[in-house]
């Protein structure tokens, strides 16, 4: 399974001591001279840090590294110490948020923000909404959630953030980077990678099919072992076995580079392939490819696609559910059904930890060769999808709700299969896809109120249908 999917967001919890210079009382603090002492005030946060720890433990989701948390204190002087901030240091490369609580502690908070330039969350109300506040005034980062829950879901969408921020994509070429079959793919991997962390390796897609013929006696037999598997949990198989080997040999060696290059998402184009009779001359197509890298929790896409992919990359990380992907077009106008059509869906589409769907395999082609899965989507009439895109400039990022309303191509030969999807405007969606290119992703369930949350986190217009 691809590492990226097993994140964790480090949480380091940061508890602030106020010690007062005595026991006085004013429009800041009342009380009787013995609680407002300085040993006292001590003796209580050593039980306030107890029961914040306890929390931690008992409450922070499974998605959160829960570092060691550290106390910082300061005094009514206003002054943080440098030398309490440093504390914070030892932890600092594996911190993705800090998590601060403890007494009168926005100013400690702000000055941890503007020194080490992450996320701040303090869970509660009054003086975290504050703390928020000055941080997002100054394009700094702060959250105010209510309860754990809240920062829990917080956590859930820091978790995403991070794996696209550390995706990798091995891009297939053969010619130039924009695909003649996608014009509106994204061109700028040099801003996809300052803005959103996302990297990339171009290789010739040639290499690709020369570590084909080549592959080991090891990764070999992975291929003859993984193609039996896949026919014995076909409910129905359209095509020999030694066609069905050649598509699973192209899959294991486009892992081998993968790993080569240490990359976790991978695009290659169809159509210059295709007319350089590459793909025939090796009796395959890239679709199985793509089927099996997403039920592994690796985005893949066709046709050289890199926006579709990296929208893909943000439904799988969220829903932890392979993605589907497809052309869309109008099926039904008065009913507002759309076409995703295309024949890479996922055995793992309900969940990647999940059971195998029910699937056929069927050739691509008449001449009976390249490999592609097969699933009937009317098996999920009335299920809720979520369909997203990302524009040219990786700026904007179309989301629409559905739910599936149909199938169509499953028994039919060609790139044929698709999802019929209800929708709230077809011609809406249709109209603002003229912003987006032609590639919609899909997943199972509804994500969109996520993704609007992640697009204001990650610096990127929701456009939603």
């Amino acid at each position: 399974m691809n590492k990226l999917m097993d994140l964790k967001v480090g949480v380091k919890p940061v508890f602030v001591q106020l010690i007062h210079s005595g026991p006085y009382e004013g429009p800041c603090r009342v009380g009787d001279r013995e609680s407002l002492d300085p040993e006292a005030e001590k003796a209580g946060y050593e039980e306030a840090f107890r029961r914040f720890r306890e929390e931690l433990e008992g409450n922070l989701s499974p998605e959160a590294e829960l570092l060691e948390p550290v106390r910082i204190t300061w005094t009514d002087n206003w002054v943080v110490p440098e030398g309490e901030l440093r504390k914070l240091e030892a932890d600092l490369e594996r911190t993705d948020l800090f998590l601060v609580s403890g007494g009168l502690a926005q100013y400690p908070a702000i000055a941890i923000a503007h020194k080490y330039k992450k996320p701040i969350a303090m869970v509660g109300a009054v003086v975290t909404v504050d703390v928020a506040a000055y941080l997002r005034s100054r394009g700094l980062e702060g959250y105010a959630p209510l309860d754990f829950d809240e920062l829990n879901h917080l956590i859930s969408l820091l978790r995403v953030r991070k794996a696209i921020r550390n995706t990798r994509m091995l891009v297939a070429m053969e010619g130039d980077i924009i695909p003649v079959g996608v014009v509106s793919t994204i061109w700028n991997l040099d801003d996809l990678k300052d803005r959103l962390g996302v990297d990339h390796v171009c290789i010739p897609a040639r290499e690709i099919f020369k570590r084909m013929e080549g592959l080991s006696q090891e990764d070999s037999k992975k291929a003859e072992e993984l193609t039996d598997k896949l026919i014995e949990g076909a409910e129905k198989v359209h095509m020999s076995r030694e066609d069905v080997l050649r598509s699973v040999r192209f899959y294991v060696a486009v892992r081998e580079a993968m790993e080569e290059f240490e990359c976790n998402a991978f695009v290659i184009p169809c159509f210059e392939i295709c007319a350089r009779r590459i793909a025939e001359e090796n009796r395959l197509t890239f679709c199985l490819t793509h089927s099996l890298l997403k039920d592994e929790g690796y985005p893949s896409a066709c046709e050289g696609d890199i926006n579709v992919l990296m929208s893909m990359a943000v439904l799988m990380y969220l829903s932890r559910k392979s993605a589907y992907m497809g052309n869309s077009y109008i099926v039904d106008r008065g009913r507002s059904v759309i076409a995703v059509h295309h024949d890479v869906p996922g055995l793992r589409m309900k969940g990647l930890d999940g059971p195998d769907l029910p699937y056929e395999i069927r050739n691509f082609t008449v001449g009976g060769w390249g490999a592609t899965i097969r699933y009937d989507f009317s098996r999920d009439i009335g299920e809720p999808v979520t369909l997203a895109r990302f524009d040219p400039t990786a700026t904007r990022l179309l989301v629409a709700r559905g739910e599936i309303a149909g199938g169509g191509g499953f028994d039919r030969i060609g790139c044929s299969l698709s999802a019929h999807v209800k929708v709230r405007d077809a011609v809406d969606l249709m109209h603002k896809e003229a912003d987006f290119g032609h590639h919609l992703a899909m997943v199972y369930g509804d994500y969109t109120s996520e993704l609007k949350e992640l697009g204001r986190m990650m610096g990127i217009e929701v456009v939603e249908v």
